[in-house]
């Protein structure tokens, strides 16, 4: 999730309490606890392959967050400005929660195991979500006697839209279980709406891909931008009238070189894109939104013995040599 969404909804849980109103600095307090957890960005600064590996790792981690909790408490401050362990706690658990629910993967385990926990309900950045928190917090703003309400509201509204995502997804899966009974299957959200998923079946050797619109016609945050960009980033289609693509999955060949450890535990849908003249690229399902590959963010370019991690603003990214 986007550090606004984070950030809005530290405040929101703030005003909302159910007791006096804190004062503006724990308010503050409170919004920068619901960001700390990306505070793993440092990582960057080192290697991006550095990064991608321990992003939404132990910063994330739920076993991890009794020790932040106490860390965090232990900070010297005045007393004032001091805040409940608990309170601490569900500002870093509110922002681990919001992880999960997209399509990212979060290793709410760490550092005991790297698995990734992703319910695919809300895409990284959904700005439909993010006004679901924001917009009652600033008519709290505009109506200060009544800001405990308006936090309370932006709560309820934002679980709502995740009820309303929640149903969605499942819409989702058995549209995709219905094209394939006995397959593992998965829908991803698509951005800007919660009516369009992207549908994957896993045969095995391959991926097969769809783009579904659950209610064709029906207006939605999708139809504020042009039919283009539409086009190009939310493909969707009736259930009834899908365009159902193959991809040949990364490593299902025997052939495939050795070495490819990281980005095979990295992407969860891991494709070849192409191959030619001895080059390979891959990408990941989960990031292949838009139509031309080139635009994907986190494919992989094998080239002679070493695989190169290329960013979606061409940035390339040596992650080793292959054997």
């Amino acid at each position: 999730m986007d550090p606004l969404t984070h950030a809005v909804s530290g405040v929101a849980l703030a005003r909302a309490l159910p007791r006096a109103p804190l004062p503006r600095r724990q308010v503050l307090w409170l919004a920068a606890l619901a960001m700390l957890p990306d505070a793993d960005i440092v990582l960057s600064w080192f290697s991006d392959a550095a990064y991608l590996r321990h992003h939404r790792g132990v910063t994330h981690s739920l076993l991890m967050l009794p020790l932040w909790t106490w860390l965090i408490h232990a900070l010297p401050r005045k007393r004032k400005s001091a805040l409940p362990p608990w309170l601490i706690a569900a500002a870093i658990g509110l922002h681990i929660g919001l992880d999960v629910i997209t399509s990212f993967g979060t290793m709410i385990l760490a550092p005991l195991s790297d698995w990734r926990a992703a319910l695919d309900w809300v895409f990284i950045i959904d700005p439909a979500f993010t006004a679901c928190w924001l917009l009652p917090l600033l008519a709290g703003l505009a109506m200060p006697r009544h800001a405990r309400r308006a936090a309370q509201s932006s709560l309820a509204l934002a679980g709502a839209w995740l009820l309303l995502t929640l149903a969605a997804h499942q819409a989702a899966l058995d549209t995709a279980r219905s094209h394939a009974p006995n397959a593992a299957v998965a829908a991803l959200p698509l951005p800007f709406s919660p009516l369009h998923w992207q549908l994957i079946v896993d045969r095995g050797d391959h991926f097969e891909r769809a783009m579904l619109d659950l209610a064709p016609g029906w207006p939605d945050a999708g139809a504020l931008f042009p039919a283009r960009f539409r086009a190009r980033f939310i493909p969707a289609r009736p259930a009834d009238d899908l365009h159902w693509q193959r991809f040949t999955r990364l490593g299902a060949d025997a052939s495939a070189p050795a070495g490819l450890d990281f980005y095979l535990w990295f992407a969860r849908f891991p494709v070849v894109l192409n191959q030619q003249n001895g080059v390979t690229a891959a990408g990941d399902l989960r990031f292949g939104i838009a139509r031309d590959a080139r635009r994907w963010p986190f494919r992989l370019r094998l080239e002679g013995n070493q695989a190169w991690l290329i960013w979606r603003d061409g940035r390339k990214t040596l992650l080793g040599r292959l054997q």
